[in-house]
């Protein structure tokens, strides 16, 4: 079969890999000089646009009919950062051979044009090239032909794309360093965290890192820093979603699922790490299916009836679609043909990025919503309290009356100031500090509190709730003697007051006037029935 011709346009980058002729060298022993002695029949015609030959440890030589009628030079752009070895060798019309090194275990001063992607010179006029690829991991690429200056506006326009994404990301990365420095709420920590090792991985996957960091030292490219990278990012996305979903409080299984998961990325790295072959598809079907999950927590959490999850599933929708057509076009299964596939992780990084930041906004716009709710209640009851005062001191000259006149009260009386008495512990004040300050809020209008990490959620009597920035143990007080909480699991105490059910099982659950359910542990249920019971 005679191998098809290239033949370059004078401004269009040509694509190069229908007209390659493929060799697997698996013995790594074979030189130029074999190569170029070899027929045609030796070589096998691609049957790829974009070459893909998966994870190999065979050298992989390429040869290229090229034709130049243009008057000027021509060039090979490489569409990829991370292949460890590249050498071409150019054959001219007067069949004098040139030669030229590099990839990412190659010193950066080896390129021809010092950018993270790789641009080789053909020359003039190129009768024949040969190229040898090697590379440890998955070997993934396309290869452009054309003239200088197609390929410079290219390099212009990647770099110009590569900067708006990561300039973009890194305010994200300041105005949540700045929020969580104003709130101390340790979810935008985790997801500045996150967006950080994001920016990592999308400036090793481009090859950024070897161009802007260690250019002398092309030994850090061996594809284990950018595999330890991704994982790490991997883990911070799952945690950081864990913590904005507040997965452990409302879907325990779903955060045991998830420990799991981040075990076994975990491991598969590690093994990755002590040169372990063949585990680049296990990897990445992990993070695929880590993505997967994440978006089905989302689902199952907005279902739950919590409220910043819509702004969640918004955002990793994009983040979702944009990382796993990037992953599928690794493992092979989408062509690396379209704009979204060879750029879907830094555009779906991107848009998420934005969305999840107004997420975590809107997050804290509802604090502040639930602040000055509970902080209207507050009043209210103050105002109440000042008339309950009125009344206890008038009832309360009329009983000094009565007693100078050593008389009898009254039973009605009586029974006016218990129902006094009780309006008074109701009204009376706990301080609950918040992340906008410190609420003085009616003790008795508050029917549960429910742990949220190292945050409580505390609901009220007027169907809102209030987050406090301390966590529930800080709140154990309210269980005291004399009081009407109890606490009937390691997350939950509730106001007995507001209870008006219990419901029978192995610990049980009890029904509030609002409607709610809370659990009772087995340890707990004992004591519970015996407060239920009024025996204490």
């Amino acid at each position: 079969m005679a191998q098809p011709v290239a033949h370059p346009q004078a401004s269009e980058l040509v694509e190069l890999g229908p007209k390659a002729f493929i060799l697997d060298d698996p013995t790594l022993q074979l030189t130029f000089a074999d190569i170029a002695s070899y027929p045609d029949s030796k070589f096998r015609p691609s049957q790829q646009e974009k070459l893909n030959f998966g994870h190999t440890n065979s050298r992989i030589w390429l040869k290229f009919r090229l034709e130049n009628t243009l008057p000027d030079p021509l060039f090979l752009l490489f569409m990829t950062q991370d292949v460890d070895y590249v050498d071409l060798y150019v054959v001219s019309e007067t069949g004098a051979v040139t030669q030229q090194q590099s990839g990412v275990l190659r010193p950066f001063e080896n390129r021809y044009f010092l950018t993270n992607t790789i641009v080789l010179p053909l020359g003039q006029r190129p009768r024949t090239a040969f190229l040898a690829l090697r590379d440890d991991n998955i070997l993934h690429f396309s290869v452009l032909l054309s003239t200088e200056q197609p390929i410079v506006s290219h390099l212009q326009k990647e770099s110009l794309f590569n900067g708006a994404v990561m300039g973009l990301m890194l305010v994200m990365v300041v105005i949540n360093l700045f929020v969580y420095g104003l709130v101390r709420d340790q979810v935008y920590l985790l997801y500045a965290a996150y967006i950080t090792l994001s920016c990592l991985t999308f400036l090793s996957f481009e090859g950024l890192l070897y161009d802007l960091l260690w250019r002398s030292a092309p030994a850090l490219n061996n594809g284990r820093l950018y595999l330890l990278v991704t994982a790490m990012t991997f883990g911070a996305a799952v945690w950081f979603s864990m913590n904005f979903l507040r997965t452990r409080e409302f879907l325990p299984r779903f955060y045991r699922y998830f420990i799991g998961l981040l075990s076994l990325v975990v491991l598969t790295t590690i093994l990755r790490l002590l040169d372990v072959p063949g585990l680049e598809r296990t990897f990445y079907g992990l993070t695929l299916l880590g993505f997967v999950s994440l978006l089905v927590l989302g689902i199952r959490t907005y279902r739950q009836g919590y409220r910043p999850a819509r702004y969640y599933l918004l955002a990793w929708s994009f983040y979702i679609a944009g990382a796993m057509t990037s992953v599928l076009g690794l493992l092979d299964i989408l062509a690396f043909t379209h704009v979204w596939v060879v750029y879907g992780y830094q555009i779906g990084a991107a848009c998420e990025a934005t969305l999840l930041t107004l997420a975590l906004a809107d997050r804290l716009q509802t604090y502040q919503t639930e602040y000055q709710s509970a902080q209207q209640l507050a009043l209210q009851r103050a105002g109440e309290n000042e008339e309950l005062l009125a009344r206890t001191n008038k009832l309360l000259e009329e009983k000094l009356q009565y007693e100078h006149r050593q008389e009898p009260i009254p039973d009605d009386m009586r029974s006016l100031l218990r129902s006094m008495k009780e309006d008074r512990d109701r009204i009376r004040k706990i301080a609950i500090p918040t992340l906008d300050g410190m609420l003085l809020f009616p003790i008795g209008d508050i029917t549960q509190l429910e742990a949220a990490g190292s945050y409580t959620t505390i609901y009220l009597s007027n169907q809102k709730t209030v987050l406090a920035s301390r966590g529930l143990a800080d709140f154990e007080h309210l269980c005291t003697e004399g009081e009407s909480f109890f606490r009937t699991h390691k997350s939950h105490i509730v106001n007995l007051n507001h209870v008006v059910k219990y419901l029978r099982g192995e610990g049980g659950q009890v029904v509030l006037d609002d409607g709610s359910t809370v659990d009772v542990s087995r340890r707990s249920k004992p004591d519970l029935m015996k407060r239920l019971m009024g025996e204490e």
